[in-house]
């Protein structure tokens, strides 16, 4: 009988799977061992009380209503911080002096500490509308560097050939502009995305908002229930594994549009 051989891709989808599996069950052998000697599930619990936890999390309506409402959130704030990063970027890729006028700007809101965007967000807004806000402050500076970079990027030998053979600029945007900058912009965004996330819970945290994965975080932090907490962690992680697992997705259907 003979044993049939793998193929390149199947090996490589084989090893892509592997390698995930076997870090899940590195964290999850070092957690057990961690909480085994500890012996508290007020320090750190056992896998087993944190999915009991989880458990109860995923069967109350409320905890869906809360995971809803901090997604849109978060999502808002990004979808808010697309638009206008890439509507500057545009514009300081063709306005070379804004370009310039720009850049401190940028430079000053990247430098700017992460708690200070928060609470300054929280003395000029309200609870519901501050982690907005604080998404659009933070993110939208890492996404105009990715986007400016992406436009100003594209190959300059090939945008001369096509103004000097008069393409049209439809043809031009749609065959080399946007194809070309695809890539980058695929990648910046799976890479704030979850960023994004992790900023709007933190905002939910310190803005008390209601309805929110923040204000359950911390009241289970006041309540000292653990296991309840790290659930809560759990679900924020997977929510932006998700969010990032869609962007990918849909990446790599436009790579094929790209090539098509």
């Amino acid at each position: 009988m003979k044993i049939k051989k793998l193929t390149q891709n199947q090996k490589t989808a084989v090893t892509s799977a592997v390698y995930p599996i076997f870090s899940l069950a590195l964290i999850f052998a070092l957690w057990a061992i961690t909480a085994a000697q500890t012996g508290s599930d007020l320090l750190i619990p056992s896998i087993g009380k944190t999915f009991e936890g989880l458990g109860a999390l995923l069967s109350d309506k409320a905890t869906y209503v809360d995971i809803a409402a901090t997604l849109l959130r978060a999502l808002r704030g990004f979808v808010l911080s697309f638009a206008i990063a890439l509507a500057l970027s545009v514009a300081a890729a063709v306005l070379k002096p804004f370009a310039k006028i720009l850049a401190p700007m940028i430079a000053v809101m990247r430098s700017t500490p992460t708690m200070s965007v928060i609470l300054l967000c929280l003395l000029w807004t309200n609870t519901q509308i501050a982690p907005v806000f604080v998404t659009v402050l933070i993110i939208f500076p890492l996404l105009y560097t990715a986007f400016y970079s992406a436009i100003t990027g594209v190959d300059k030998k090939l945008t001369d050939m096509a103004k000097v053979y008069k393409v049209p600029f439809a043809t031009r945007l749609f065959k080399l502009y946007i194809p070309s900058a695809l890539p980058t912009v695929f990648s910046a965004v799976r890479s704030t995305l979850s960023l994004t996330v992790k900023l709007t819970i933190a905002a939910e945290v310190l803005a008390q908002t209601k309805n929110s994965i923040g204000v359950d975080m911390q009241l289970a932090n006041l309540y000292l229930e653990t296991p309840t907490l790290i659930a809560w962690t759990l679900i924020a992680i997977v929510l932006g594994a998700l969010l990032e697992i869609a962007v990918y997705v849909l990446g790599r259907l436009c790579m094929r549009w790209k090539n098509a």
